[in-house]
Protein backbone atom coordinates (compact mmCIF):
# COMPACT_ATOMS: atom_id res chain seq x y z
CA UNK A 1 0.00 0.00 0.00
CA UNK A 2 2.86 2.07 0.14
CA UNK A 3 5.99 2.41 -1.73
CA UNK A 4 8.63 4.42 -2.77
CA UNK A 5 10.58 3.28 -4.79
CA UNK A 6 12.25 -0.21 -2.53
CA UNK A 7 10.50 1.70 0.66
CA UNK A 8 7.28 3.10 1.35
CA UNK A 9 7.22 6.05 3.57
CA UNK A 10 4.37 7.40 5.83
CA UNK A 11 4.73 10.49 6.87
CA UNK A 12 3.12 11.28 10.32
CA UNK A 13 4.16 14.92 10.71
CA UNK A 14 3.13 14.65 14.50
CA UNK A 15 4.84 17.71 15.86
CA UNK A 16 6.89 20.73 15.76
CA UNK A 17 10.28 21.74 15.86
CA UNK A 18 11.96 19.21 14.97
CA UNK A 19 8.80 17.17 13.54
CA UNK A 20 8.38 14.05 14.64
CA UNK A 21 8.21 11.76 12.29
CA UNK A 22 6.98 8.21 11.95
CA UNK A 23 8.35 6.57 8.91
CA UNK A 24 7.30 3.27 7.99
CA UNK A 25 9.37 0.73 5.74
CA UNK A 26 7.76 -1.90 3.61
CA UNK A 27 9.79 -4.48 4.75
CA UNK A 28 6.32 -6.45 6.12
CA UNK A 29 2.68 -5.38 6.99
CA UNK A 30 3.63 -4.42 10.57
CA UNK A 31 1.94 -1.19 9.95
CA UNK A 32 -1.39 -3.02 9.25
CA UNK A 33 -3.75 -4.48 11.70
CA UNK A 34 -3.84 -8.58 11.17
CA UNK A 35 -3.03 -8.03 7.45
CA UNK A 36 -5.10 -10.99 5.04
CA UNK A 37 -3.63 -13.22 2.83
CA UNK A 38 -4.85 -11.50 -0.05
CA UNK A 39 -2.34 -8.30 0.79
CA UNK A 40 1.70 -8.36 0.18
CA UNK A 41 4.92 -6.37 0.01
CA UNK A 42 6.41 -6.26 -3.43
CA UNK A 43 9.25 -4.22 -4.90
CA UNK A 44 6.92 -3.38 -7.93
CA UNK A 45 4.14 -4.60 -9.58
CA UNK A 46 2.25 -4.81 -13.10
CA UNK A 47 -1.13 -4.83 -14.60
CA UNK A 48 -1.59 -6.28 -17.92
CA UNK A 49 -3.33 -4.06 -20.32
CA UNK A 50 -6.14 -5.74 -21.82
CA UNK A 51 -6.37 -8.87 -19.56
CA UNK A 52 -9.34 -8.78 -16.58
CA UNK A 53 -7.59 -8.17 -13.03
CA UNK A 54 -4.09 -9.76 -14.25
CA UNK A 55 -1.75 -8.15 -11.76
CA UNK A 56 1.99 -9.15 -11.12
CA UNK A 57 4.57 -8.47 -8.61
CA UNK A 58 8.08 -8.48 -8.54
CA UNK A 59 10.09 -9.35 -5.38
CA UNK A 60 11.13 -6.72 -3.00
CA UNK A 61 10.25 -4.05 -0.78
CA UNK A 62 8.28 -0.50 -1.56
CA UNK A 63 5.55 -1.53 -2.91
CA UNK A 64 1.43 -2.70 -1.17
CA UNK A 65 -0.06 -5.26 -3.35
CA UNK A 66 -3.72 -6.99 -3.39
CA UNK A 67 -3.60 -9.79 -5.56
CA UNK A 68 -7.99 -10.90 -5.67
CA UNK A 69 -10.45 -12.54 -7.47
CA UNK A 70 -13.07 -10.42 -8.73
CA UNK A 71 -16.46 -10.85 -7.20
CA UNK A 72 -15.26 -13.14 -3.57
CA UNK A 73 -16.08 -9.93 -1.37
CA UNK A 74 -15.51 -9.80 2.32
CA UNK A 75 -14.35 -7.58 5.41
CA UNK A 76 -12.03 -9.82 5.75
CA UNK A 77 -10.01 -9.06 3.06
CA UNK A 78 -9.62 -5.35 3.57
CA UNK A 79 -6.56 -3.97 5.09
CA UNK A 80 -6.41 -1.35 8.25
CA UNK A 81 -3.73 0.37 8.91
CA UNK A 82 -2.65 0.62 13.07
CA UNK A 83 -2.18 4.79 13.03
CA UNK A 84 -5.18 6.65 13.19
CA UNK A 85 -5.42 10.17 11.32
CA UNK A 86 -8.27 13.52 12.27
CA UNK A 87 -7.81 16.15 9.92
CA UNK A 88 -5.39 15.30 7.65
CA UNK A 89 -3.45 15.30 3.86
CA UNK A 90 -2.91 11.97 2.41
CA UNK A 91 -1.31 11.17 -1.11
CA UNK A 92 -0.23 8.13 -2.71
CA UNK A 93 0.20 6.14 -5.89
CA UNK A 94 -2.15 3.30 -7.10
CA UNK A 95 -2.14 1.22 -9.92
CA UNK A 96 -5.18 -0.76 -11.08
CA UNK A 97 -5.78 -3.91 -13.04
CA UNK A 98 -8.02 -4.08 -16.10
CA UNK A 99 -11.46 -4.01 -14.87
CA UNK A 100 -10.47 -3.45 -11.05
CA UNK A 101 -12.38 -2.02 -7.96
CA UNK A 102 -11.06 -0.44 -4.92
CA UNK A 103 -11.31 1.94 -2.54
CA UNK A 104 -9.60 3.98 0.30
CA UNK A 105 -11.68 4.84 3.44
CA UNK A 106 -10.78 7.77 5.51
CA UNK A 107 -11.06 7.18 8.96
CA UNK A 108 -12.58 3.84 8.10
CA UNK A 109 -15.82 5.70 7.36
CA UNK A 110 -15.94 8.14 3.91
CA UNK A 111 -14.63 6.26 0.65
CA UNK A 112 -12.57 8.08 -2.10
CA UNK A 113 -13.29 5.53 -4.93
CA UNK A 114 -10.66 3.59 -7.07
CA UNK A 115 -11.72 2.10 -9.91
CA UNK A 116 -10.60 1.21 -13.41
CA UNK A 117 -12.28 4.21 -15.43
CA UNK A 118 -9.72 4.27 -18.11
CA UNK A 119 -11.91 5.54 -21.05
CA UNK A 120 -15.04 6.67 -19.37
CA UNK A 121 -16.85 9.75 -21.06
CA UNK A 122 -19.25 10.97 -18.06
CA UNK A 123 -17.56 9.46 -14.52
CA UNK A 124 -20.08 8.29 -11.99
CA UNK A 125 -20.46 8.23 -8.25
CA UNK A 126 -18.40 4.83 -8.08
CA UNK A 127 -15.57 6.22 -10.45
CA UNK A 128 -11.80 6.78 -9.94
CA UNK A 129 -11.81 9.78 -7.37
CA UNK A 130 -15.40 9.32 -6.66
CA UNK A 131 -16.80 10.08 -3.31
CA UNK A 132 -18.41 6.87 -2.87
CA UNK A 133 -22.35 6.74 -1.95
CA UNK A 134 -24.21 6.28 1.76
CA UNK A 135 -26.78 3.27 1.28
CA UNK A 136 -30.11 2.51 3.27
CA UNK A 137 -31.59 -0.59 2.56
CA UNK A 138 -35.10 0.53 3.88
CA UNK A 139 -35.26 3.10 1.25
CA UNK A 140 -37.58 1.96 -2.21
CA UNK A 141 -35.16 -0.18 -4.82
CA UNK A 142 -33.17 2.47 -6.98
CA UNK A 143 -33.16 5.26 -3.69
CA UNK A 144 -31.26 3.20 -1.63
CA UNK A 145 -27.37 4.86 -2.81
CA UNK A 146 -27.19 8.49 -1.75
CA UNK A 147 -25.28 11.42 -1.51
CA UNK A 148 -22.62 9.76 -3.87
CA UNK A 149 -20.22 12.67 -5.70
CA UNK A 150 -19.01 11.97 -8.98
CA UNK A 151 -15.78 13.37 -9.96
CA UNK A 152 -16.11 16.67 -12.34
CA UNK A 153 -13.95 15.20 -14.78
CA UNK A 154 -12.23 11.54 -15.50
CA UNK A 155 -8.83 12.20 -15.18
CA UNK A 156 -7.76 8.35 -15.21
CA UNK A 157 -4.90 6.71 -16.95
CA UNK A 158 -5.06 3.09 -18.27
CA UNK A 159 -4.38 -0.21 -16.39
CA UNK A 160 -0.84 -0.71 -15.39
CA UNK A 161 0.07 2.82 -14.96
CA UNK A 162 1.01 4.96 -11.63
CA UNK A 163 -1.75 7.18 -10.58
CA UNK A 164 -1.40 9.69 -8.10
CA UNK A 165 -3.96 10.97 -5.81
CA UNK A 166 -4.22 13.73 -2.97
CA UNK A 167 -6.86 14.42 -0.36
CA UNK A 168 -7.42 17.03 2.07
CA UNK A 169 -9.81 16.08 4.70
CA UNK A 170 -11.36 17.38 7.87
CA UNK A 171 -12.77 14.92 10.37
CA UNK A 172 -16.24 15.86 12.18
CA UNK A 173 -15.93 17.72 15.44
CA UNK A 174 -17.59 16.59 18.45
CA UNK A 175 -18.37 18.52 21.50
CA UNK A 176 -17.52 17.51 25.03
CA UNK A 177 -19.90 14.89 25.30
CA UNK A 178 -19.61 12.96 22.39
CA UNK A 179 -22.05 14.16 20.18
CA UNK A 180 -21.27 15.54 16.57
CA UNK A 181 -21.42 18.93 15.82
CA UNK A 182 -19.69 19.15 12.55
CA UNK A 183 -19.73 17.33 9.43
CA UNK A 184 -16.79 15.30 8.16
CA UNK A 185 -15.62 17.39 5.10
CA UNK A 186 -13.61 16.34 2.16
CA UNK A 187 -11.84 19.88 1.19
CA UNK A 188 -9.86 18.86 -2.22
CA UNK A 189 -9.66 15.67 -3.89
CA UNK A 190 -6.51 15.56 -6.88
CA UNK A 191 -6.62 13.10 -9.07
CA UNK A 192 -3.43 12.84 -11.36
CA UNK A 193 -3.25 16.37 -11.27
CA UNK A 194 -6.24 17.81 -11.67
CA UNK A 195 -8.53 19.12 -8.99
CA UNK A 196 -11.60 17.22 -9.26
CA UNK A 197 -13.58 17.11 -5.84
CA UNK A 198 -14.55 20.41 -3.69
CA UNK A 199 -15.82 21.27 -0.07
CA UNK A 200 -17.72 17.99 -0.31
CA UNK A 201 -19.38 17.74 3.08
CA UNK A 202 -19.79 13.93 4.46
CA UNK A 203 -23.23 13.51 5.86
CA UNK A 204 -22.15 10.56 7.39
CA UNK A 205 -20.20 7.32 6.47
CA UNK A 206 -20.38 6.17 2.71
CA UNK A 207 -21.03 2.45 1.93
CA UNK A 208 -18.91 -0.15 3.34
CA UNK A 209 -17.23 1.61 6.11
CA UNK A 210 -17.31 1.60 9.76
CA UNK A 211 -20.43 2.91 10.73
CA UNK A 212 -19.89 4.96 13.66
CA UNK A 213 -18.23 8.02 13.65
CA UNK A 214 -15.31 9.32 15.45
CA UNK A 215 -12.33 12.11 15.86
CA UNK A 216 -9.66 9.82 14.80
CA UNK A 217 -9.85 6.59 12.96
CA UNK A 218 -7.77 4.54 10.65
CA UNK A 219 -7.32 4.23 7.27
CA UNK A 220 -9.22 1.28 5.73
CA UNK A 221 -7.84 -0.15 2.03
CA UNK A 222 -10.50 -2.40 0.39
CA UNK A 223 -9.01 -5.65 -0.77
CA UNK A 224 -12.11 -7.48 -2.03
CA UNK A 225 -13.36 -5.82 -5.45
CA UNK A 226 -10.26 -7.09 -7.11
CA UNK A 227 -6.74 -6.23 -7.39
CA UNK A 228 -4.93 -3.16 -6.91
CA UNK A 229 -1.34 -1.91 -5.98
CA UNK A 230 -0.02 1.05 -4.01
CA UNK A 231 3.14 3.19 -3.22
CA UNK A 232 4.45 6.51 -2.19
CA UNK A 233 1.78 6.87 0.65
CA UNK A 234 2.21 9.76 3.00
CA UNK A 235 -0.05 10.89 5.77
CA UNK A 236 0.07 14.37 7.18
CA UNK A 237 -2.10 15.08 10.24
CA UNK A 238 -3.10 18.22 11.36
CA UNK A 239 -3.92 17.85 14.98
CA UNK A 240 -2.22 20.74 16.70
CA UNK A 241 -3.83 24.50 17.62
CA UNK A 242 -2.62 27.19 15.41
CA UNK A 243 -1.15 30.40 16.45
CA UNK A 244 -3.64 33.30 17.76
CA UNK A 245 -2.56 37.08 17.53
CA UNK A 246 -3.84 38.93 21.11
CA UNK A 247 -3.10 42.31 22.75
CA UNK A 248 -3.11 43.37 19.45
CA UNK A 249 -2.56 47.57 18.42
CA UNK A 250 -1.67 49.42 15.90
CA UNK A 251 -0.34 53.33 14.72
CA UNK A 252 -0.84 54.81 11.70
CA UNK A 253 1.36 57.03 10.22
CA UNK A 254 0.81 59.75 7.07
CA UNK A 255 2.75 61.26 4.87
CA UNK A 256 5.84 58.71 4.28
CA UNK A 257 7.88 58.37 1.79
CA UNK A 258 11.39 56.55 0.98
CA UNK A 259 12.06 53.52 -0.02
CA UNK A 260 12.47 51.92 3.87
CA UNK A 261 10.27 54.11 5.98
CA UNK A 262 11.56 54.69 9.48
CA UNK A 263 7.92 55.66 11.59
CA UNK A 264 9.99 55.21 15.04
CA UNK A 265 11.05 58.59 15.73
CA UNK A 266 7.27 59.82 14.16
CA UNK A 267 3.93 60.57 16.27
CA UNK A 268 1.28 58.29 14.77
CA UNK A 269 -2.21 60.15 12.84
CA UNK A 270 -3.96 57.65 15.28
CA UNK A 271 -3.76 54.31 17.05
CA UNK A 272 -5.25 52.23 19.79
CA UNK A 273 -6.44 48.37 20.43
CA UNK A 274 -7.64 45.85 17.28
CA UNK A 275 -8.67 42.72 17.29
CA UNK A 276 -7.30 41.83 13.89
CA UNK A 277 -4.74 43.09 11.19
CA UNK A 278 -7.27 45.32 9.29
CA UNK A 279 -6.15 48.07 6.41
CA UNK A 280 -9.80 49.79 6.80
CA UNK A 281 -7.86 51.29 9.84
CA UNK A 282 -5.52 53.50 6.93
CA UNK A 283 -7.44 56.58 5.55
CA UNK A 284 -5.57 58.23 3.18
CA UNK A 285 -4.97 56.04 -0.07
CA UNK A 286 -0.96 56.23 -0.27
CA UNK A 287 2.53 57.46 1.42
CA UNK A 288 1.06 55.44 5.17
CA UNK A 289 2.90 53.20 7.40
CA UNK A 290 0.56 50.99 9.76
CA UNK A 291 1.82 49.37 12.55
CA UNK A 292 0.97 46.79 14.43
CA UNK A 293 2.10 45.57 17.69
CA UNK A 294 1.40 42.61 19.91
CA UNK A 295 1.62 38.77 20.94
CA UNK A 296 1.75 35.82 18.95
CA UNK A 297 0.66 32.70 21.26
CA UNK A 298 2.26 29.51 19.88
CA UNK A 299 0.43 26.44 21.08
CA UNK A 300 3.37 23.92 20.21
CA UNK A 301 6.56 24.92 19.09
CA UNK A 302 8.00 24.16 15.97
CA UNK A 303 8.64 25.62 11.92
CA UNK A 304 6.04 28.16 11.05
CA UNK A 305 5.50 29.28 7.89
CA UNK A 306 4.10 33.28 7.37
CA UNK A 307 2.68 33.86 4.06
CA UNK A 308 1.37 37.79 3.49
CA UNK A 309 -0.43 39.99 1.09
CA UNK A 310 0.44 43.65 0.89
CA UNK A 311 -1.30 44.77 -2.45
CA UNK A 312 0.54 48.19 -3.76
CA UNK A 313 2.86 48.32 -0.90
CA UNK A 314 5.47 46.52 0.63
CA UNK A 315 5.61 44.21 4.58
CA UNK A 316 8.11 44.08 7.29
CA UNK A 317 7.36 40.96 9.39
CA UNK A 318 9.13 40.32 12.54
CA UNK A 319 8.15 36.98 14.81
CA UNK A 320 10.13 36.19 17.81
CA UNK A 321 12.64 38.72 16.89
CA UNK A 322 13.29 37.18 13.81
CA UNK A 323 13.10 39.28 10.69
CA UNK A 324 10.29 37.01 8.50
CA UNK A 325 9.34 39.41 5.64
CA UNK A 326 11.79 42.20 5.20
CA UNK A 327 10.08 45.15 2.99
CA UNK A 328 8.49 42.84 0.15
CA UNK A 329 6.15 43.81 -2.42
CA UNK A 330 3.02 42.73 -2.87
CA UNK A 331 3.08 39.25 -1.57
CA UNK A 332 5.47 37.84 0.82
CA UNK A 333 7.01 34.47 2.67
CA UNK A 334 8.71 33.59 5.77
CA UNK A 335 9.77 30.99 8.30
CA UNK A 336 10.33 31.20 11.83
CA UNK A 337 11.28 28.13 14.19
CA UNK A 338 9.25 29.64 17.04
CA UNK A 339 9.01 28.90 21.20
CA UNK A 340 6.05 27.16 22.72
CA UNK A 341 4.28 30.25 24.84
CA UNK A 342 4.03 33.99 23.75
CA UNK A 343 6.80 35.44 21.27
CA UNK A 344 6.45 39.36 20.22
CA UNK A 345 4.90 40.33 16.86
CA UNK A 346 4.77 43.23 14.89
CA UNK A 347 3.74 43.81 10.91
CA UNK A 348 4.84 47.32 9.07
CA UNK A 349 2.82 47.65 5.83
CA UNK A 350 3.85 50.48 3.66
CA UNK A 351 1.69 51.67 1.12
CA UNK A 352 3.07 53.09 -1.71
CA UNK A 353 1.01 53.32 -4.36
CA UNK A 354 -2.99 53.95 -5.30
CA UNK A 355 -3.71 52.25 -8.02
CA UNK A 356 -4.69 48.92 -7.00
CA UNK A 357 -6.64 48.34 -4.31
CA UNK A 358 -5.53 47.93 -0.85
CA UNK A 359 -5.49 44.59 0.64
CA UNK A 360 -3.44 43.44 3.82
CA UNK A 361 -2.99 40.15 5.65
CA UNK A 362 -1.22 37.57 7.04
CA UNK A 363 -1.59 33.56 6.84
CA UNK A 364 0.52 31.33 9.15
CA UNK A 365 1.02 27.71 8.82
CA UNK A 366 2.84 25.03 10.78
CA UNK A 367 3.92 21.68 10.39
CA UNK A 368 0.77 20.08 12.12
CA UNK A 369 -1.53 23.08 11.36
CA UNK A 370 -3.46 24.35 8.29
CA UNK A 371 -2.57 27.98 7.55
CA UNK A 372 -5.02 30.49 9.39
CA UNK A 373 -5.25 34.30 8.66
CA UNK A 374 -4.07 36.33 11.30
CA UNK A 375 -5.91 39.39 9.93
CA UNK A 376 -9.86 40.46 10.14
CA UNK A 377 -12.45 39.60 7.88
CA UNK A 378 -12.72 42.34 4.85
CA UNK A 379 -8.86 43.07 5.14
CA UNK A 380 -7.86 41.41 2.04
CA UNK A 381 -10.11 42.46 -1.43
CA UNK A 382 -9.69 39.43 -3.77
CA UNK A 383 -8.97 40.52 -6.95
CA UNK A 384 -11.72 41.77 -9.37
CA UNK A 385 -13.74 38.76 -10.24
CA UNK A 386 -13.26 37.34 -13.23
CA UNK A 387 -14.78 34.51 -14.81
CA UNK A 388 -12.44 31.94 -16.56
CA UNK A 389 -11.99 32.42 -20.07
CA UNK A 390 -12.69 28.54 -21.21
CA UNK A 391 -12.26 27.31 -25.31
CA UNK A 392 -14.51 24.30 -25.54
CA UNK A 393 -14.73 22.05 -28.33
CA UNK A 394 -17.81 21.49 -30.49
CA UNK A 395 -18.62 19.08 -33.09
CA UNK A 396 -15.42 19.98 -34.98
CA UNK A 397 -11.58 20.02 -33.70
CA UNK A 398 -10.13 23.43 -32.54
CA UNK A 399 -6.59 24.20 -33.31
CA UNK A 400 -5.64 27.19 -30.81
CA UNK A 401 -2.05 28.95 -30.94
CA UNK A 402 -0.41 30.59 -27.76
CA UNK A 403 2.26 29.71 -25.49
CA UNK A 404 2.46 26.78 -23.27
CA UNK A 405 4.85 26.12 -20.63
CA UNK A 406 5.83 22.33 -19.91
CA UNK A 407 7.82 20.78 -17.25
CA UNK A 408 8.34 24.57 -16.57
CA UNK A 409 9.87 25.57 -19.84
CA UNK A 410 8.84 27.94 -22.24
CA UNK A 411 7.20 27.32 -25.56
CA UNK A 412 6.68 30.46 -28.31
CA UNK A 413 5.67 28.08 -30.73
CA UNK A 414 2.69 26.10 -29.40
CA UNK A 415 -0.41 24.62 -30.69
CA UNK A 416 -3.15 22.66 -28.71
CA UNK A 417 -5.72 21.14 -30.85
CA UNK A 418 -8.66 20.34 -28.82
CA UNK A 419 -11.38 16.94 -30.52
CA UNK A 420 -14.62 16.83 -29.70
CA UNK A 421 -13.52 13.03 -28.27
CA UNK A 422 -12.36 15.19 -25.13
CA UNK A 423 -8.44 13.28 -26.11
CA UNK A 424 -6.28 16.62 -26.53
CA UNK A 425 -2.82 17.41 -26.98
CA UNK A 426 -0.24 20.18 -27.70
CA UNK A 427 2.29 20.50 -29.68
CA UNK A 428 5.87 22.61 -30.30
CA UNK A 429 5.92 23.30 -33.93
CA UNK A 430 9.65 24.53 -33.46
CA UNK A 431 10.35 21.27 -32.79
CA UNK A 432 7.61 18.98 -34.13
CA UNK A 433 7.39 17.85 -30.77
CA UNK A 434 4.22 15.94 -29.25
CA UNK A 435 4.79 18.08 -25.40
CA UNK A 436 1.40 17.19 -23.83
CA UNK A 437 -1.23 15.02 -23.94
CA UNK A 438 -5.12 15.23 -21.88
CA UNK A 439 -8.42 14.23 -21.42
CA UNK A 440 -11.32 16.38 -20.68
CA UNK A 441 -12.27 19.92 -21.33
CA UNK A 442 -10.05 22.02 -23.68
CA UNK A 443 -8.25 24.56 -22.25
CA UNK A 444 -8.13 27.75 -19.63
CA UNK A 445 -7.47 31.19 -21.79
CA UNK A 446 -8.23 33.02 -18.86
CA UNK A 447 -4.22 33.85 -18.37
CA UNK A 448 -3.92 34.88 -22.38
CA UNK A 449 -7.14 36.89 -23.00
CA UNK A 450 -7.93 38.75 -19.19
CA UNK A 451 -6.43 42.17 -18.46
CA UNK A 452 -3.37 43.14 -20.27
CA UNK A 453 -2.13 38.35 -20.54
CA UNK A 454 0.69 36.70 -20.28
CA UNK A 455 -0.17 34.88 -23.83
CA UNK A 456 -0.41 31.59 -22.18
CA UNK A 457 -3.01 29.14 -22.00
CA UNK A 458 -3.84 26.07 -19.61
CA UNK A 459 -4.73 22.74 -20.19
CA UNK A 460 -7.87 21.90 -18.45
CA UNK A 461 -7.76 18.03 -17.02
CA UNK A 462 -5.96 15.25 -16.34
CA UNK A 463 -2.23 16.29 -17.72
CA UNK A 464 0.46 14.27 -19.22
CA UNK A 465 3.64 16.00 -20.30
CA UNK A 466 5.88 14.65 -22.71
CA UNK A 467 9.29 15.60 -24.33
CA UNK A 468 9.73 18.55 -25.82
CA UNK A 469 12.83 17.56 -27.87
CA UNK A 470 12.78 17.22 -31.49
CA UNK A 471 10.66 13.88 -33.13
CA UNK A 472 13.07 13.83 -36.03
CA UNK A 473 17.02 13.24 -35.72
CA UNK A 474 20.08 12.59 -37.44
CA UNK A 475 22.62 10.19 -35.28
CA UNK A 476 25.64 9.85 -37.06
CA UNK A 477 26.45 6.94 -34.81
CA UNK A 478 24.67 4.81 -32.29
CA UNK A 479 26.37 6.98 -29.26
CA UNK A 480 25.47 10.44 -30.81
CA UNK A 481 22.84 12.44 -28.40
CA UNK A 482 19.57 13.19 -29.42
CA UNK A 483 19.44 17.21 -30.64
CA UNK A 484 17.99 19.21 -27.51
CA UNK A 485 16.63 21.39 -30.74
CA UNK A 486 16.98 21.52 -34.59
CA UNK A 487 20.17 23.90 -36.07
CA UNK A 488 20.55 25.99 -39.27
CA UNK A 489 22.03 23.30 -40.70
CA UNK A 490 19.13 21.04 -40.23
CA UNK A 491 16.84 23.12 -42.61
CA UNK A 492 13.98 22.55 -40.29
CA UNK A 493 11.24 24.78 -41.29
CA UNK A 494 7.34 24.62 -40.50
CA UNK A 495 5.05 24.87 -43.56
CA UNK A 496 2.01 25.68 -41.99
CA UNK A 497 -1.09 22.95 -41.98
CA UNK A 498 -3.75 21.62 -43.26
CA UNK A 499 -7.22 20.36 -42.30
CA UNK A 500 -8.55 17.12 -43.55
CA UNK A 501 -12.13 16.14 -43.55
CA UNK A 502 -13.39 15.62 -40.14
CA UNK A 503 -11.45 18.98 -39.70
CA UNK A 504 -8.39 17.56 -37.79
CA UNK A 505 -4.96 19.37 -38.62
CA UNK A 506 -2.30 17.68 -41.16
CA UNK A 507 0.95 19.47 -39.83
CA UNK A 508 3.84 20.09 -42.10
CA UNK A 509 7.03 21.01 -41.88
CA UNK A 510 11.00 20.04 -43.65
CA UNK A 511 13.25 19.04 -41.85
CA UNK A 512 17.29 17.07 -42.80
CA UNK A 513 16.17 17.42 -46.59
CA UNK A 514 12.71 15.28 -46.38
CA UNK A 515 9.09 16.90 -46.13
CA UNK A 516 7.22 15.68 -43.57
CA UNK A 517 2.88 15.22 -42.76
CA UNK A 518 2.29 14.72 -38.94
CA UNK A 519 -1.35 13.89 -38.26
CA UNK A 520 -2.50 13.13 -34.47
CA UNK A 521 -5.78 11.73 -33.81
CA UNK A 522 -7.96 9.58 -31.16
CA UNK A 523 -7.89 6.04 -32.28
CA UNK A 524 -11.25 5.03 -32.66
CA UNK A 525 -12.41 4.38 -29.16
CA UNK A 526 -11.52 7.95 -28.12
CA UNK A 527 -9.04 6.74 -25.45
CA UNK A 528 -5.70 7.49 -26.66
CA UNK A 529 -3.87 9.34 -29.65
CA UNK A 530 -2.46 7.56 -32.54
CA UNK A 531 0.27 9.96 -34.63
CA UNK A 532 1.16 8.78 -38.65
CA UNK A 533 4.04 10.81 -39.88
CA UNK A 534 4.16 10.83 -43.88
CA UNK A 535 7.95 11.56 -45.37
CA UNK A 536 8.58 12.35 -48.19
CA UNK A 537 11.99 12.68 -50.37
CA UNK A 538 15.17 11.21 -49.89
CA UNK A 539 15.14 9.61 -46.49
CA UNK A 540 18.67 9.76 -45.00
CA UNK A 541 19.99 6.73 -43.09
CA UNK A 542 20.89 8.14 -40.59
CA UNK A 543 17.36 9.86 -39.67
CA UNK A 544 15.72 8.38 -36.30
CA UNK A 545 12.50 8.55 -35.04
CA UNK A 546 12.40 9.14 -30.92
CA UNK A 547 8.97 8.01 -29.82
CA UNK A 548 9.86 8.32 -26.01
CA UNK A 549 12.41 8.91 -23.72
CA UNK A 550 12.68 8.22 -19.80
CA UNK A 551 14.20 6.76 -16.77
CA UNK A 552 13.21 3.23 -17.94
CA UNK A 553 11.36 1.86 -20.80
CA UNK A 554 10.32 -1.67 -21.16
CA UNK A 555 8.97 -4.04 -23.75
CA UNK A 556 5.86 -5.65 -22.92
CA UNK A 557 5.45 -7.34 -25.88
CA UNK A 558 6.43 -7.43 -29.75
CA UNK A 559 4.60 -4.19 -30.18
CA UNK A 560 4.15 -2.09 -26.37
CA UNK A 561 6.41 -0.45 -24.54
CA UNK A 562 5.54 1.16 -21.12
CA UNK A 563 7.46 4.12 -20.22
CA UNK A 564 8.18 4.66 -16.16
CA UNK A 565 4.77 3.07 -16.01
CA UNK A 566 3.47 6.32 -16.83
CA UNK A 567 2.37 5.97 -20.25
CA UNK A 568 2.33 3.31 -23.32
CA UNK A 569 3.43 3.45 -26.81
CA UNK A 570 2.27 1.02 -28.95
CA UNK A 571 4.22 0.66 -32.54
CA UNK A 572 3.51 -0.45 -35.74
CA UNK A 573 7.37 -1.22 -36.59
CA UNK A 574 10.50 -1.64 -35.38
CA UNK A 575 11.85 -0.26 -32.28
CA UNK A 576 14.71 0.09 -30.13
CA UNK A 577 15.67 1.06 -26.83
CA UNK A 578 18.62 2.74 -27.02
CA UNK A 579 20.69 3.91 -23.40
CA UNK A 580 21.69 7.13 -22.63
CA UNK A 581 22.54 9.37 -19.64
CA UNK A 582 20.26 9.46 -16.99
CA UNK A 583 17.69 6.69 -18.86
CA UNK A 584 16.74 5.48 -22.00
CA UNK A 585 14.98 6.56 -25.71
CA UNK A 586 12.86 4.43 -28.19
CA UNK A 587 13.89 5.18 -31.35
CA UNK A 588 12.93 4.02 -34.58
CA UNK A 589 14.24 4.58 -38.28
CA UNK A 590 12.38 6.92 -40.21
CA UNK A 591 10.63 5.95 -43.39
CA UNK A 592 8.18 6.53 -45.59
CA UNK A 593 5.35 6.09 -43.06
CA UNK A 594 5.92 5.96 -39.46
CA UNK A 595 3.13 5.74 -36.94
CA UNK A 596 2.60 4.76 -33.73
CA UNK A 597 0.02 5.51 -30.63
CA UNK A 598 0.24 7.33 -26.90
CA UNK A 599 -1.54 5.33 -24.55
CA UNK A 600 -2.28 6.77 -20.92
Amino acid sequence: MLPKKSLLVVMLLLGCGLAQSQQILLNDLSAFKNAPANWRIAADAAADLNEKNNMTTTSGTGALVCIHPAGKYGREYDLFTNLQHGDADLEFDFMMAKGSNSGVYLQGRYEIQLFDSWGTKQPRNYDVAAIYERWDESRPNGQKGYEGHPPRMNACRAPGLWQHLKVSFQAPRFDANGKKIANAKVLKVELNGATVQEEVELIGPTRGGLESEVAAGPLLFQGDHGSVAFRNIVLKPFNKPAPTLKNLTYAYYENVTGKTPDVSKRTPKKQGSVDGIDYNLATANKDYVLRFTGTLNVPVAGKYTFNTVERAGEMQLTVANQNVVTWQWWEGKGTATLPAGDVPFEMLYYRSADWAQPSLGVFVEGEATRSVPLHAIGSINMDKPVGPILIGVGSTPVVHRSFLEVRNENISHGVSVGDPSGVHYAVNLEKGALVRVWKGDFVDATPMWNDRGNGMSLPFGGILDLQNQPLLGLLATDQTTWPTAYSEADGHRFRGYDIDATGRPIFKYEVAGVVVKDQIKPDTENKYLERELTIGGTIPAQLQCRLAIGKQIEKVNDNLYIIDKQYYVKTTGSAIIRNIANGQELLTPAKATVSYAIIW
